[in-house]
């Protein structure tokens, strides 16, 4: 999100997704996995900053839920909206024996507004897992759960700053510009060497207000390169859809960081929550249209001229769980305060009412 927006946290344990078969909560849960290719297999022995987690997972395709998608999309063209702009990505994992999967423009490169914030929080555990912060994790509550929960730019900001080791300031030269993009970079590579390929996140949220900046200056707007055609943070439905999955299935990192990151995507639906807030992130969005009794994990992104979530529902019974995530990259989609809720509702509608996934 560009600004502040407030999530109240549920007090309750975040679900675990079941892959494959269930096992005993002290275990760690493993996705299905297919194997990876030769450049990312040679690349999983690098000592280097990346991300654990180095193949996808691997959901069977189901011509059922690309119904529901292509619904969905035909939801948003009902409302005037344009689709090219749309990318949608719905993972079922329902059935612990398959998981299954369709989509729209689901590996269409977007921006993500303050979804990228998921990906930072992610890379911050691992940092701080692996002794590159070498501070207290307990020195950083503070921003991230301001980064998460509530989408504060300041808080993303100091934590992508301590994630990357670099500072935003004036403008740079020659080898000092270089080392500064190189440590930036690091951001991307830390996921693209996991299969995350041609993911951008390095450049921040706007505005910063401790930064006095409306929009990037000196080095940051050095980094985004060509005025005309400016680097901006791109990421695939998918790759948000994956993370939650691997979130979810408390492989995110570690069994331990997943559950924390869990928590601090864990949303209140209940209108009590955040009906008077009017900076809330669930009116408009994805949560707004769904019952209150169930569990509702999600990272929102708004701007002028975007809208986008990533979102884990469970129903209590567990007749539905799924990962629907929604990038729209267009200010008609910002104005609009129709569609998500619409999109959600409907998905959730079919698949609430068909159960757990009959596939074998």
């Amino acid at each position: 999100m560009s600004q502040y927006r407030s999530e109240f946290a549920v007090p309750q344990k975040p679900p675990v997704i079941l892959a494959q078969q269930a096992v005993s909560p002290q275990e760690t849960l493993s996705p299905p996995t297919i194997e990876p290719s030769e450049n990312l297999a040679a690349r999983q022995s690098e000592p280097t900053f990346s991300y654990n987690i180095k193949t996808p997972p691997n959901p069977v395709y189901s011509q059922e839920l690309q119904g529901i998608v292509d619904e969905a999309v035909k939801i948003a063209t009902s409302k005037g909206l344009p689709a090219e702009s749309l990318s949608i990505s719905l993972f079922d994992v329902s059935n612990a024996k398959a998981h299954s999967f369709a989509g729209y423009q689901n590996q269409t490169l977007r921006f993500p507004a303050s979804v990228a914030k998921l990906f930072w929080m992610a890379a911050f555990y691992s940092a701080i897992e692996k002794g590159i912060i070498t501070q207290r994790e307990s020195a950083f509550k503070n921003d991230l759960d301001q980064m998460i929960r509530v989408s504060n730019n300041d808080a993303a900001s100091r934590l992508l700053d301590k994630i990357t080791d670099t500072k935003s300031g004036d403008r740079l030269a020659g080898e000092e510009l270089q080392s500064w993009l190189k440590k930036r970079n690091q951001i991307n590579t830390f996921f693209q060497s996991a299969g995350y390929n041609d993911i951008r996140i390095t450049t921040k949220n706007y505005p910063i207000h401790y930064l006095r900046q409306e929009q990037p200056i000196g080095r940051d707007l050095q980094l985004r390169g060509d005025p005309s055609q400016p680097i901006r943070n791109q990421v695939t439905t998918d790759q948000a859809a994956r993370l939650i999955y691997e979130i979810y299935t408390r492989q995110a990192v570690s069994t331990v960081a997943s559950r924390k990151m869990a928590y601090l995507l864990t949303r209140d639906l209940d209108p009590k929550a955040w009906k008077n807030d009017p900076s809330n992130s669930i009116q408009g969005f994805l949560g707004e249209s769904l019952p209150t009794n169930i569990y509702f994990g999600s990272k929102v992104g708004y701007t002028s001229g975007s809208r986008s979530e990533a979102a884990f529902v469970r129903t209590l019974d567990d007749r539905a769980i799924y990962i629907l995530v929604v990038f729209a990259d267009d200010p008609a989609y910002a104005k609009d305060e129709t569609a998500f809720p619409a999109i959600s509702r409907y998905v959730f509608d079919r698949l609430n009412a068909r159960g757990p996934s009959s596939l074998p």
